[in-house]
């Protein structure tokens, strides 16, 4: 993600009359808030547009626009930046603009807050209770990885990835919906509306993954470890050494919550935690956890270098190949070590 203070740096230093910000990947949503925040803390008066495959206007409206005292839209895609901007530009209709934005944000975050008053929670004790109880002894013993710690992968074969990429969010991040029942890929390609950009935004990213590939421009590496680990209540504590009993410090705890709010009165499923599916460490059964992580190496190196000689096409292209990539090389690296530990036969 691009920094506050430079994204605030450049907007002054260019004389900007609008900052946008796109939000792609999960943590942004974080960000956009903390940008918000600066711009109120520096008495910015800049409009403020939200865009982007994770962002909405109920989050916009609740979490982002109290944070800063001038206009902040939503923008729901690129063509309706046009007329959003031209708006808020236009001294005739910028205020009243602001204030049907304003209006309609304060419903939005009204109605948000309603429905949270609704809901009802159980105590902690009582979602306990009814938390998911499972009796160890009676299933088959969890299986005991091959090793115990971490491995590296490095230097996964991309044109290996290239078969089990996810093609939505790549066409979500250039704002390319198509209307049922033309939505997925490769459905997209039939819509009359997006269908013809879409194709051809695909090509370029083709064109733009086999040069990197060849060129070795992008490599992606995984990292996969196992440890020892078992539930203590809600809470999951994780061991250097596979012995029995658990007795020794645990060199690590992941704190769980449990499901808490109230389900329906006909519904049995149990109040869920993540503990629950480790086995207690008063059972004696030995059990393990598992954590992998993948990441896309060059994309930011690359996507300056673009930017460098002004194609800020290919430079968001670089990165939202490089975020499919390191997605499906999460996918890939889980089944790896699934094989090679023993958890995965085929």
């Amino acid at each position: 993600m691009t920094p506050c203070d430079k994204i605030l740096r450049e907007a002054v230093e260019n004389k900007a009359d609008i900052i946008g910000l796109s939000g792609l990947i999960t943590p942004s949503l974080d960000e956009m808030i903390h940008v918000a925040k600066e711009m109120e803390r520096l008495g910015m008066k800049l409009p403020l547009l939200i865009g982007g495959a994770t962002t909405s206007k109920t989050h916009t409206a609740v979490k982002i626009a109290p944070r800063y005292s001038c206009p902040v839209v939503h923008v729901l895609d690129a063509s309706r930046s046009v007329v959003v901007c031209a708006q808020l530009l236009d001294e005739d209709m910028k205020e009243e603009f602001f204030e049907e934005v304003t209006e309609e944000y304060e419903d939005i975050r009204q109605g948000h807050y309603d429905t949270l008053k609704d809901r009802r929670f159980l105590s902690l004790a009582q979602a306990r209770e009814k938390g998911l109880h499972t009796d160890w002894l009676s299933h088959p013993k969890p299986v005991r990885p091959k090793f115990i710690g971490t491995r590296v992968f490095e230097n996964y074969d991309l044109r290996r990835l290239m078969d089990y990429i996810d093609w939505k969010p790549f066409f979500d991040v250039w704002q390319l919906r198509g209307k049922y029942p033309n939505r997925g890929y490769p459905k997209i390609f039939k819509d009359k509306t997006v269908g013809q950009e879409a194709m051809k935004v695909f090509e370029d990213a083709q064109q733009l993954l086999n040069t990197v590939i060849e060129s070795k421009r992008l490599w992606a590496n995984g990292l996969v470890g196992f440890w020892p680990a078992q539930s203590v209540g809600d809470d999951i504590h994780l061991y250097a050494e596979d012995i029995m009993p658990r007795s020794s410090e645990p060199v690590a705890k992941f704190f769980g919550l449990r499901q808490q709010a109230e389900k329906d009165s006909s519904s049995s499923e149990p109040y869920y935690c993540l503990s629950d599916f480790v086995a207690p460490r008063q059972s004696g059964i030995p059990d393990y956890i598992g954590m992998f992580a993948v990441a896309c190496f060059g994309a930011e190196e690359l996507s300056r270098e673009f930017e460098e000689q002004c194609d800020d096409y290919n430079s968001i292209m670089v990165k939202a190949l490089a975020d499919r990539l390191a997605e499906v090389g999460l996918v890939v690296a889980v089944f790896d070590a699934g094989c090679r530990v023993g958890l995965i036969n085929i």
